[in-house]
């Protein structure tokens, strides 16, 4: 992020000149870029100093936990937490070592495993949650008045333009 950050701000006049962005959109940009990353680390901080994991875990968990059966492939589940299954893959070794998630097989395809998410899990989610959510409520619902509906809708049409249609 912070590369992004730095080209778009050392060199404007390139940047303009080959993209044709207007330096209010790229500051805008600029601005989606930097709250999310300090929210997400404050956010982060915080579970941290409380004892409790960072807030991918929280994600991981959470996308486990309003599945039907609490559970997901591993390749559906690196979609939920928008990683490369490779990734997702490593994280859910953290994961499943300390307890919050185990792989089953799939009852639909013997030869596939599914991530399904442990009452330890279930627990470390309920004892995350708190803190995340006064993370959320200052950092980001407090700041958006009453232009929530607007945000969102701006927030999943970016999103929308993104994501790869394979998925």
């Amino acid at each position: 992020m912070h590369m992004h950050l730095l080209q778009a701000h050392v060199f404007p006049r390139t940047l303009h000149d080959v993209t044709q962005i207007d330096e209010d959109s790229l500051a805008t940009w600029r601005a989606f870029l930097t709250a999310h990353a300090l929210v997400t680390r404050r956010i982060s901080r915080d579970l941290h100093e409380a004892g409790l994991p960072d807030l991918g875990w929280y994600d991981l968990l959470w996308a486990l936990y309003r599945q039907p059966g609490r559970r997901l492939r591993v390749n559906e589940l690196a979609r939920e937490v928008v990683l490369s299954p490779t990734a997702t893959s490593r994280f859910i070794d953290r994961v499943e070592s300390a307890g919050h998630v185990r792989r089953e097989p799939d009852p639909a395809d013997r030869r596939a495993l599914q991530i399904v998410i442990t009452d330890s899990g279930v627990d470390l989610l309920r004892r995350m949650w708190p803190i995340y959510a006064r993370g959320i409520e200052k950092h980001f619902v407090g700041q958006l008045g009453r232009s929530t509906t607007r945000v969102r809708a701006i927030l999943e049409r970016v999103a929308a333009s993104a994501r790869d249609d394979r998925e």
